[in-house]
């Protein structure tokens, strides 16, 4: 009888550090969603790539909801998406930024040389 509650409680106990284990490694994620997703905003996404940081914040959202009902592989399943997806929108916003400044260069650059080819310099 004394082994068997022994067995049962040492049981409990690793199921219960499984669980808190599970918990912290979906709120890690979820924090680390988070960050990305706050710097896909700060690159200005919704301007350049507001359908990925859209999808982002869905799925950040829906974390949220499956840490609060207690579902730590749905929310860390959802946190890695909304991480992914924030990261893919930052990266758009940052090439699309970059597109539309060399874009610039290149146009300043034809005027210049317009203006030296210009005849009377």
């Amino acid at each position: 009888m004394r082994t068997r509650l022994i067995l049962l409680l040492a049981t409990a106990l690793w199921c219960a550090s499984a669980m808190a284990s599970d918990r912290d490694d979906s709120n890690i994620l979820f924090a680390q969603a988070q960050t990305a997703v706050q710097a896909a905003e700060a690159a200005d996404a919704a301007t350049y790539a507001a359908v990925e940081l859209h999808s982002a914040q869905s799925n950040l959202a829906a974390a949220s909801s499956a840490l609060d009902r207690r579902q730590w592989e749905l929310g860390a399943m959802s946190s890695e998406k909304a991480k992914a997806d924030a990261e893919l929108a930052a990266a758009r916003a940052r090439e699309k930024r970059a597109t539309a400044a060399t874009a610039e260069i290149e146009a300043s650059v034809e005027t210049l040389r317009r203006e030296i080819n210009r005849p009377g310099n």
